[in-house]
């Protein structure tokens, strides 16, 4: 079978491939400083360095730092070369050839195809528990279902080591954009004889082992997890910062405080209040971040408690005031949503609900006929639990939402706050739970693939099987943009979630000597191995 070869996306990417993987981070004529090394907030605790564990962005943070997968990103999001040096497709893109650079892992055993094999059959074995192993079968590698499902033994999905250095990939169909998967973090390989002899505890750091630009020397639960650089790493020449401290802080204010007295070298989320008097005094420390493939929303429980009916849902959605939420309580830039999928996002057209055009008073009038509907009022509040992890922007935005649904709708709710680590593990969000979302890869279904009814991370407990027929439909069309229009609306019209905002251009502080953190990323990929310290 004819085979044509994809050394990149295109030849655009080959140009940047060029200049972003095999150069220096920094521009020829930058003073170093002797001492690299960094200190940074990683907002919580996490609770596993396993990337078929990891769940949310704190882990895929130390994930981009300690593995490489076949691909990584580049600062505008777009694919480059990882382990995989390049890669090819057959005529009809079902099955993928990975040629794979030759490298190490930290502590010296070749890396082969055999390793990534391992590593995918792994993520998608029941038995591994991955709460990501439905992002394996998103691009229908062959059994990847029947495996998820324990219908299948893993040592038959569509993955094999041709030799030593060529890994392939079968599909069951085409999906267009496979190749914007592969640089996920849950995507990478791992050494399965330290897994094997350590079990759970091989992610310690006496026992840890990886193939990214650096390893774990140090983890202190709820205190601090420390990096050191990998010398075994491929482009470990290119790596300038020799140690990496991350701390857990979830507070806003004691992550600034700490920033201030120069024990962590950049604070991302300014409080709201001191914001102005910040940016003011501060000047030569501002960098911007542009806006990411995000989206905050907060899941209802469709299945069961007063959010089961739809007038209850609609009605908390609509008495939100969401210009209030992102311009006085957040003021971080963000943009209301009263959708789900980022306009910004490749190929898609925005579907904006009719009730995004209304004023504020005739959404709260809305809202008000709505409860009364529903059966709600003065003599039978409506009485709801709301969870939010304990990250100070959270609860302040939580408790702004529970303030206007008691104004508008005489909702008595009670917020109950969880540390992140135990939020992250919820499996019964009760009524109203925090949700949000970025971009694993930048294509509509990032978002919409969440709330099929047998979604891992469908905490709406949404059902509905017009929404799974499109959402099947779409993973078989070259071009499923208006199955994705209809999914969303079907959503959005069932109220499943509420959006609320969208990150949007924003300022945060770092210190002047910080190189090569522009973060510009548009799905909030940032590796560390392109950040140095400049003499200061």
């Amino acid at each position: 079978m004819k085979i044509r070869t994809l050394l990149m996306l295109s030849s655009l990417l080959c140009s940047v491939t060029t200049l972003n993987v095999l150069a220096k981070p920094y521009p020829a004529g930058t003073s170093l400083a002797e001492k690299q090394e960094i200190t940074l907030n990683n907002g919580a605790e996490v609770t596993s360095i396993d990337p078929a564990k990891q769940a949310a962005e704190p882990a895929f943070n130390l994930g981009r730092d300690l593995y490489e997968g076949l691909a990584v990103q580049d600062k505008l999001g777009r694919t480059i070369p990882g382990i995989a040096e390049s890669w090819s497709v057959n005529d009809d893109n079902t099955v993928y050839t990975f040629k794979l650079r030759h490298s190490k892992w930290s502590n010296g055993d070749p890396l082969t195809a055999k390793d990534f094999v391992y590593a995918w059959q792994r993520l998608l074995d029941p038995k591994t528990a991955s709460p990501y192993a439905w992002f394996a079968a998103i691009p229908k590698i062959k059994n990847s279902a029947k495996i998820m499902k324990g219908k299948a033994d893993p040592g038959t999905l569509g993955v094999r080591a041709v030799d030593d250095y060529t890994f392939e990939v079968t599909l069951e169909q085409s999906v267009p954009f496979f190749l914007k998967l592969i640089s996920h973090p849950v995507l990478v390989p791992v050494h399965k004889a330290t897994i094997e002899k350590y079990g759970s505890e091989w992610t310690q750091p006496e026992h840890i082992v990886t193939n990214g630009a650096f390893t774990v020397s140090e983890w202190k639960v709820n205190e601090k997890l420390v990096l050191v650089k990998n010398p075994n790493y491929w482009d470990a020449d290119n790596v300038v910062l020799e140690k990496i401290t991350w701390l857990p802080i979830g507070d806003a204010n004691v992550a600034l405080n700490r920033y201030l007295a120069g024990e962590i070298d950049q604070v991302l989320a300014l409080p709201s209040a001191q914001k102005k008097q910040l940016l003011r005094k501060y000047p030569d420390e501002i960098a911007n971040t542009s806006a990411s493939l995000g989206s905050t929303f907060y899941y209802l429980n469709t299945a069961e408690g007063p959010t089961k009916d739809i007038r209850v849902r609609k009605a908390l959605s609509y008495a939100i005031d969401r210009e209030i939420l992102t311009n006085a309580i957040l003021n971080n830039g963000g943009i209301p949503m009263y959708n789900l999928v980022p306009p910004q996002t490749d190929g898609y057209k925005e579907i904006i609900p009719e009730f995004a055009g209304w004023s504020q008073k005739q959404r709260n009038e809305a809202a008000k006929k709505l409860i009364t509907e529903a059966g709600y009022g003065k003599d039978n509040p409506l009485r709801l639990t709301f969870t939010v992890p304990t990250f100070s922007g959270d609860v302040k935005l939580a408790t702004a939402m529970v303030g206007m649904w008691k104004s508008v709708l005489g909702a008595q709710v009670e917020i109950k706050q969880l540390e992140p680590k135990v939020f992250y593990a919820l499996k019964e969000p009760g009524n109203i739970n925090r949700g949000g979302w970025t971009a694993d890869y930048n294509e509509a279904s990032t978002w919409l693939d969440i709330f099929i009814s047998s979604g891992e991370y469908n905490d709406s407990r949404y059902n509905n099987p017009k929404y799974d027929e499109l959402m099947a439909l779409s993973k078989v069309l070259a071009d499923p943009s208006e199955e994705y229009r209809q999914a969303e609306s079907l959503l959005i019209n069932d109220m499943a979630i509420i959006p609320v905002y969208r990150p949007g251009n924003d300022k945060y502080l770092v210190k002047p000597y910080i190189g090569g953190y522009e973060r510009t990323n548009p799905e909030s990929s940032y590796y560390r191995k392109n950040v140095y310290v400049k003499a200061h």
